[in-house]
């Protein structure tokens, strides 16, 4: 795979500028003029001082800072193009999409998910490369969470990573939040790579974590489920017989309507 750096580049425009070059009008529409500056009390000019920084830097920080502050990857080149199975998180399904960072949040981007790299992979639509929209793979570290958004659906991922994965008995990486109470729902979305008639695969292979007692625990069977919920763990299995929930081919809504069952239980002290 070519790997190629990219970094953003930010444009600053020193705030100073619009103060000294223009009357600074406040959130109410009034000016903020020597006059009113010289009947009121120094703290009371810090304040208005302070709000018409706030309301300027509101109207022009889409000019002022990085509109993209998070494109910082590797150029992502598509390595499963003669594969069946393709490793892209519900690649086949229109979406939209948002990235949450430490420091903002940005709507409506062009997102796929590598499920067998765990990269999130940017569709740059502003500008092209060789006649193609560059795709970049962004930093993990820069990425706290993403949101797609499909017609049926709407998928939220955070990235666990650090002392918060170690204190979750989780490995560091993207999961799908699915469900938080008292009890908690990730999803690791995730493909193995295995070779058939000559070419690469990757079977989407799914882990489910359930988190009923702070550390997160994954399970293979029903057995390996139930034992999750401690001493409330023959409850749950009445419930999931009642319901004709079968642990093998329950799907996550299956599971949410036991995780709410079980939170019931806690709450209620039963």
């Amino acid at each position: 795979m070519k790997i190629r750096s990219l970094n953003p580049m930010a444009v600053i425009i020193p705030l100073s500028f619009f103060f000294i070059t223009n009357p600074l009008a406040g959130q109410n529409g009034n000016i903020l003029n020597n006059s009113s500056l010289n009947s009121a009390g120094t703290n009371k000019i810090l304040k208005i001082t302070n709000q018409q920084e706030a309301y300027i830097h509101s109207l022009y920080s889409a000019k002022v800072e990085s509109p993209k502050e998070f494109l910082n990857g590797k150029e992502y080149e598509s390595y499963y193009s003669r594969s069946r199975e393709k490793p892209l998180f519900l690649f086949e399904k229109k979406r939209s999409a948002s990235i949450i960072t430490k420091s903002r949040r940005y709507n409506n981007l062009s997102l796929q998910y590598d499920t067998y790299l765990d990269e999130v992979i940017y569709t740059d639509t502003s500008r092209t490369i060789n006649f193609q929209f560059p795709q970049i793979a962004l930093n993990r570290d820069i990425v706290d969470g993403f949101n797609l958004y499909f017609e049926d659906d709407s998928t939220i991922f955070k990235n666990f990573s650090g002392a918060e994965a170690l204190s979750m008995n989780l490995n560091e990486g993207f999961y799908e939040v699915v469900y938080q109470g008292s009890s908690k729902y990730l999803i690791r979305h995730r493909s193995s790579e295995y070779v058939k008639d000559g070419r690469n695969n990757y079977k989407y292979s799914p882990e489910n974590y359930i988190g009923a007692s702070g550390k997160f625990s994954s399970f293979k069977n029903k057995k390996s489920f139930l034992a999750i919920f401690g001493d409330k763990s023959e409850d749950v299995k009445r419930f999931t017989k009642t319901a004709g929930i079968k642990i093998r081919r329950a799907n996550k809504y299956d599971l949410v309507s036991i995780l709410k069952f079980y939170d019931s239980l806690i709450s209620s002290g039963k």
